[in-house]
């Protein structure tokens, strides 16, 4: 039996492994990042590839899927598969081998996502780390996706957003035009200020990410368990947020189940009443699933899918 090789590309690193017929991890590596916005066209593809590269080994591959943080329009999907079509095709003539007559699919990596819960493009899921999106398929195959747009016009609830909201919260603190909050100290503290002005500085420093403000999330888990009033509000707008993300992905989908990707998982206590408070009138009824499998594993079954986008060679 042959071999689907998978690959879940984002910010920060690259998951490639390799799966045999009944699923199980074969193979794994880990590269960095392969966000083309991050890293740039050239190593992003570089990481894919050379992890493709060093997976194959003697048997017969038959696909590849590869889901990528980044590859929220036509031009980045083009961007990438351009690159990444150059590059197998220089492999093909290292290897003595084609990728002409296998699948080799890539997608936004809440594609990855929604194959990692089910392992079935079906269903409906979430995905919130830095960043927000959800994605779901109804009874007839149709993929819905909401959210995604970025930390400029979208991704509420998110990481980002509640390290942003907690910045907000602690300037507010000292300066007094918002409630006195604890954030104020842990914040200072945890990113070693000697003075909360000193912020401005922290926030402008070459190469600071959104994944960076996203790292203050537990801040605010620490100042809510506290009883932090501002820490509170902020982990409960988030709820509500994904709450209402969650709402428009249903009625498109007309689902009853949901899964929960990403760092999420880890605040779920905190955001789940306000969470539910918000879609319950509308979907009373909803199930909430654990992914079955890791986003690689969730990769490597998208090429299965006739529904998503094709390298074509």
């Amino acid at each position: 039996m042959g071999v689907k090789i998978g690959v879940d590309g984002g910010g920060s690193k690259t998951e490639i492994v390799a799966l045999d017929s009944t699923k199980q991890i074969l193979w794994s590596q880990r590269n960095p990042s392969s966000n083309y916005h991050v890293v740039g066209m050239t190593q992003a593809v570089r990481n894919i590839v050379s992890g493709i590269r060093d997976s194959l080994q003697d048997e017969p591959l038959e696909g590849i899927g590869i889901s990528l943080a980044g590859i929220d329009t036509s031009e980045d999907w083009n961007i990438m598969a351009n690159g990444i079509r150059e590059e197998l095709i220089i492999l093909e003539n290292e290897r003595g081998i084609s990728f002409r007559n296998i699948p080799v699919v890539m997608e936004n990596d809440a594609f990855g996502a929604l194959m990692s819960v089910r392992g079935t493009f079906s269903g409906n899921v979430l995905a919130v780390g830095t960043g927000t999106v959800a994605l779901g398929v109804n009874s007839e195959g149709k993929a819905y996706r909401i959210g995604g747009w970025g930390h400029l016009i979208g991704d509420q609830g998110s990481g980002y957003d509640i390290g942003r909201k907690a910045l907000a919260a602690m300037v507010a603190s000292f300066d007094g035009y918002g409630s006195k909050s604890i954030l104020e100290s842990l914040v200072t503290n945890h990113l070693k200020l000697n003075q909360v002005r000193e912020i401005v500085d922290w926030l402008n420093q070459d190469k600071r990410t959104n994944k960076d403000v996203a790292a203050l999330v537990p801040i605010v888990v620490e100042a809510a368990r506290i009883g932090d009033s501002a820490a509170q509000a902020i982990l409960q707008e988030a709820g509500r947020d994904l709450g209402l993300v969650t709402q428009a992905l249903l009625r498109k989908t007309r689902g009853h189940e949901l899964g929960l990707v990403g760092g999420i998982v880890h605040i779920w206590e905190f955001i789940k009443p306000s969470f539910q408070s918000t879609i319950q009138e509308e979907f009373p009824i909803l199930q909430f699933l654990k992914p079955s499998y890791p986003p690689s594993v969730g990769a490597a079954l998208l090429s299965e899918i006739s529904q998503v986008r094709h390298i074509e060679f």
